[in-house]
């Protein structure tokens, strides 16, 4: 039987990093930042009713991308592992909603006028600070604990979180 039953390398590669709290979170961080990095861009060109919408649009998406960061440390919990540090990405990413909801909150008046609020560029600017936390937080290696089967002297290789 082939390695990973028939899958290529590259597909068995892709499901090991979903598999590890850096590929989910990694991939939760790339869509926060592309929806922010759109509205910065629509902001500063003026698009106030764009940058609204395109935050709008981002709830949900940044909430499946929370839910996503949750089920991570969900799982690690029902494995027996504390993962302190997916809680606090997780924790982080609900503060990137809280922080997408109360921008587009504050655009929704200015919508009309094309006038970006101060306040809405400070709450954006906060989002992206709570990406970079949460991207420097996927950088920091998962501790694996070596499988009681496999001897000190043995090398050790895990790919799964």
């Amino acid at each position: 039987m082939e390695r990973n039953e028939g899958l290529s390398d590259a597909a068995a590669n892709l499901m090991a990093m979903w598999q590890t709290r850096t590929g989910a979170s990694a991939m939760a961080v790339e869509l926060a930042a592309a929806l922010l990095l759109a509205t910065a861009l629509s902001d500063a060109l003026g698009f106030a009713g764009a940058s609204f919408y395109l935050l709008v649009a981002g709830v949900p998406l940044t909430a499946a991308a929370g839910l996503i960061c949750f089920a991570k440390v969900v799982d690690a919990m029902n494995d027996g592992r504390m993962d302190s540090l997916g809680r606090l990405q997780a924790t982080l990413s609900a503060l990137l909603v809280g922080a997408v909801v109360v921008g587009a909150a504050i655009r929704e008046p200015s919508v009309e006028s094309d006038k970006v609020p101060p306040s809405a560029t400070a709450i954006l600017a906060f989002g992206f600070a709570l990406l970079v936390a949460q991207a420097l937080i996927a950088l920091v290696p998962i501790q694996r604990k070596r499988p009681k089967n496999v001897g000190a002297d043995s090398p050790f290789l895990s790919l799964d979180g």
